[in-house]
């Protein structure tokens, strides 16, 4: 199956895991293509008037280009030839033109307008309009079925260059398509209507309004086929125009029995039919093509339609026509995607009945069809492990989305709904009657996913934390509210335990003037099997989470918002500890007189020109004098220094200016940080809390957890340790902790559970504090300097994300090389990576266009340098800063012996041409652009 899209991008997919991707040059609309059958050959069409012929050799290449100039030369439809010798292209001029597939050059035989108008009746040699649809006549390759756009129709004899029938239609033409006799052929119109044709008499004609009286919308496609003895009828479109003009349908008719008007939320773009594959009919080309099964009798299995935001595969040999699990492809954005979070290492015990407790959501939704679509093979490399890893996606509608990311698929395998504990304003639906289904007229059923609207706002997830070890999740919303949900195997009755912590209650006189608060149900709530929720914690004001963070060891969540940090044991569902980071009365750096959070225009105005100011005086005493004469040239160019001028010089810095403290975003808590280390003293470590804020304070603060024997009993006590006050006030985006051996501490169980080694004690740890500006690292517990990387000032740059990943590869001096470096993520789009802890830059590579907010805002990512991001608001781009580490389809596609030159024709073939990525990348090194293989050592140079 082939897909183009409106940015010049082609996707070819076969069996699940089997992708090759291309890319035009131009990056204009793809708008028709077509496999050139057992080939491994694909033509497009763009919107440029511009044809290009792509082949499949380890990857979608593009191979040839040819292009037609002219308004009348426009291309308005293909049809490739069952000899594959030629491509018959209609155009807007009425003149269809060959092009040789051979060559991809066009021929000299051209099908002109004014020799098929010969025999024409006189009303429509005048003006007979763009060749709407070409169509071979089934078992007769030398007659072609001409459609023009004003409604005639022409059969044609290539060979004889001879019109053999005339059809004429009283309305504008749509499309056209045969049934597999070769004697019947149905057409549809602008009004609304499709008729029945039949070759012997062009009288003997059925006009079918499917949806009339009333005037109707026009069907831009149909297709008809036989299927079990009976006709099989597919068109888009074609509902009353003043009653459901806002409606996207693709209608399927099967005989007199069957009839269904499926009802999508998006435009519908295509459709096609996939028919069923004969027995003992091995994968190839053949199956990857729609309906490949050539000059073998098939009956349509499975209708795909492709609308403007998702794919929808609909099975039609199961009698209730039901959706199909597509393997790929899944709507990502079925509901806008508002935050992410990438979990490694899940357990394959939580693995497995996570994915039954994810079937049995959708069983009786869903069909049990395998997949139809199944070519080319996928190429198995030595000692591959299947990754369990998730990609969580939370939603606008409340919804959490499990994905499988472990793979070059993203398939869904669970789903969590926060909504349901929460009592809505909406009615609920009441499911019709059978008797009231068989009377709706016209007969639609709603399919798809996609669904862009939200029953209330506040339901939107902002954030998503996943402890894979303790199968426990956290889950806040925009309205302050906070869901603990675990993972249990037995179905749950009971009501929601709610717990209320205030933020402000320290703050006499705080009114909120936002968004009230969720109002969570009061009875019992039926939970099946999955993750369940266990505790509720509603914050007040309702504002919206900004950061939150699990410690599943000592049952502890904290949340952070605009006005403060709150700490939650769900343990005991109680209360621990909040900090209110609301500060009007903020004296530093303002004399005695208190600062007001409301600044005058003209007071910025004032200090605006001062900064100025003082910032052009400064740069004026920090040029050196010189002594040459100034040159009238541009100043690009510039006198080179000679060994006289040549001194040791500092890198250039930007200068920053300290941010004003009465900043009205400054109490926004942006990060939280559990961690155990020494932040009191060296001879013990502590459970400790780490937060900051907007105005890059950061808080520790000390907790202290009972033992397990007193967990139920006794409770957690939290209180204030040390605070940090950034000198230049930039917002504090992420904390982590080093032990002694420099690497950041383990995740919550991953020691207990055997997955990570005990974190060294012996030496100092170190804290990292990322800012929007720089990264600093304190030795701990005095919390001296111990290095700092300025990010803003030398690369004029700011943090938007920071990670830890681990890169494995070989050294000369070490058998299992590997090291742990930290991953930035800046507002310009590209990742860096630095050493820790000296914080040496060791990559700095553009990852995403820095117009692109939505994807900088929404990558993750991985414990393996890999990293995740909205390329679009329905597609995920996946990318990798490792060279010994990347996920990308590792397929091929076999041809037919003789079917092309240079197309691999079996298995061995395939695995000798890509023996290159069978190797161990790590082996591998580019030196001056070519790969270059070392005996397992790198040189200085090329690590």
């Amino acid at each position: 199956m082939a897909l183009g899209t409106a940015t010049g991008a082609i996707k070819v997919f076969g069996k699940p895991g089997v992708e090759f991707y291309g890319q035009h040059q131009n990056p204009t609309a793809v708008t028709k293509l077509i496999f050139l059958p057992s080939q491994g050959r694909v033509v497009s069409l763009c919107d440029n008037n511009s044809l290009h012929l792509w082949e499949i050799n380890n990857a979608l290449v593009e191979v040839k280009f040819q292009a037609l100039e002219g308004k009348l030369k426009k291309i308005s439809t293909i049809c490739v030839e069952s000899s594959k010798k030629h491509l018959l292209l209609g155009t807007e001029g009425g003149n269809i033109y060959l092009l040789d597939l051979a060559t991809f050059t066009m021929t000299p035989d051209i099908i002109y307008q004014d020799v098929v108008m010969q025999n024409v009746p006189e009303d429509y040699k005048l003006n007979p309009g763009a060749v709407e649809s070409i169509e071979e006549q089934p078992g007769k390759p030398s007659n072609i079925l001409i459609g023009y756009n004003r409604g005639l129709m022409i059969l044609w004899n290539k060979s004889s260059n001879t019109a053999i029938k005339t059809f004429i239609a009283n309305q504008q033409l749509e499309s056209v398509s045969w049934l597999e006799n070769g004697e019947t052929f149905f057409t549809s119109h602008n009004d609304g209507s499709y008729m029945k044709w039949d070759i012997e008499d062009s009288d003997k004609q059925l006009l079918t309004t499917p949806y009339g009286p009333f005037p109707c919308r026009t069907i831009p496609k149909i297709l008809a086929r036989e299927q079990k003895g009976k006709q099989l009828i597919v068109f888009a479109g074609g509902l009353a125009r003043a009653t459901y003009s806002d409606k996207y349908t693709v209608s399927v008719m099967h005989g007199d029995d069957h009839h269904v008007c499926f009802d999508f939320t998006s435009k519908v773009i295509d459709f096609v039919l996939i028919d069923s594959k004969p027995q003992n009919q091995d994968s190839s080309m053949e199956n990857l093509v729609n309906g490949g099964n050539i000059g073998q009798k098939a009956e349509p299995e499975a209708l795909i339609v492709l609308a403007e935001e998702e794919l929808v595969a609909i099975d039609l040999e199961c009698k209730e026509w039901k959706m199909m699990c597509l393997p790929y492809l899944v709507s990502l954005h079925a509901s806008a995607v508002t935050c992410s979070q990438y979990v490694s290492g899940v357990p394959e015990e939580l693995w497995g009945i996570l994915k039954e407790a994810g079937r049995a959501q959708t069983s009786h939704l869903y069909s049990n069809k395998i997949w139809p679509i199944d070519g080319g093979d996928l190429l198995c490399l030595k000692g591959s492990k299947t990754r369990r890893e998730l990609l969580l996606t939370g939603h606008e509608d409340g919804t959490v989305r499990f994905w499988n990311a472990g793979g070059v698929t993203l398939t869904p395998l669970y789903k969590f709904s926060s909504s349901s504990f929460f009592v809505g304003d909406a009615l609920e639906e009441v499911s019709p009657d059978a008797e009231d289904m068989e009377e709706e007229w016209p007969p639609f059923r709603k399919t798809g996913i996609f669904d862009p609207y939200s029953d209330d706002p506040r339901f939107a997830v902002k954030k998503i934390i996943m402890c894979p070890l303790s199968g426990t999740m956290v889950i806040a919303g925009t309205a302050g509210q906070v869901l603990i949900a675990k993972f249990d195997t037995e179905v749950l009755e009971e009501p929601l335990k709610v717990t209320t912590m205030n933020i402000v209650n320290d703050r006499d006189g705080f009114v909120w003037k936002g968004h009230s608060q969720l109002t969570p149900k009061s009875e019992d709530i039926r939970q099946n099997r999955g993750f369940q929720c266990t505790s509720f914690l509603q914050l007040y004001p309702p504002a919206a989470v900004t950061c939150c963070a699990l410690q599943a060891d000592w049952g502890l969540v904290a949340a952070g918002t605009a006005h403060g940090v709150a700490l939650f044991d769900y343990v005991k569902n109680k209360a621990v500890m909040v900090k209110c980071t609301l500060n009007p009365n903020d004296l530093t750096g303002a004399g005695d007189a208190p600062i007001s959070r409301r600044k005058s225009f003209k007071k910025s105005l004032r200090e605006s020109f001062r900064r100025l100011r003082k910032g052009r005086s400064q740069r004026r005493s920090n040029n050196p004098q010189s002594n040459t004469v100034a040159s009238p040239v541009s100043p690009a160019v510039r006198r080179l220094p000679t060994t006289d001028d040549i001194v040791e010089t500092k890198p250039i810095e930007r200068q920053i200016e300290a941010r004003p403290t009465d900043d009205a975003m400054g109490s926004f808590v942006r990060c939280l940080y559990f961690a155990r280390t020494f932040l009191i003293n060296m001879q013990n470590t502590n459970p400790t809390l780490w937060a900051g804020t907007n105005n890059g304070t950061v808080y520790a603060f000390t907790i202290t957890v009972p033992g397990t024997g007193k967990r139920e009993s006794e409770d957690v006590v939290c209180q204030l340790a040390k605070e940090i006050q950034l000198k230049h006030r930039a917002p504090v985006i992420a904390i982590a902790v080093l032990d002694g051996s420099n690497k950041p501490l383990p995740e919550p169980l991953e020691v207990e559970k055997g997955v990570a080694p005990l974190p060294d004690t012996t030496q100092a740890h170190r804290v990292v504090i990322a800012s929007e500006e720089q990264f600093k690292i304190f030795t701990m517990p005095n919390l001296k300097p111990y290095c700092k990387y300025k990010l803003t000032a030398h690369e004029g740059a700011r943090v938007r994300r920071m990670n830890f990943a681990t890169f494995n590869g070989h050294h000369p001096d070490y058998k299992d090389y590997s090291e742990i470096d930290l991953l930035c993520l800046t507002n310009l789009g590209d990742c860096l990576i630095l050493t820790i802890p000296d914080l040496k830059r060791q990559l700095n590579a553009a990852a995403i266009r820095r117009e692109d907010i939505n994807g900088i805002s929404s990558l993750v990512f991985t414990k393996n340098a890999e990293a995740l991001y909205l390329h679009s608001s329905s597609e995920l781009q996946r990318i990798s800063l490792s060279t010994t580490f990347s996920t990308h389809a590792r397929c091929f596609l076999t041809i037919p012996k003789g079917a092309r030159d240079g197309a691999i024709e079996d298995v061995a073939e395939a695995q000798e041409n890509l023996s290159v990525e069978n190797l161990d990348l790590e082996e591998a090194v580019l030196v001056n652009g070519n790969t270059e293989v070392k005996n397992n050592s790198l040189t200085d140079k090329a690590k």
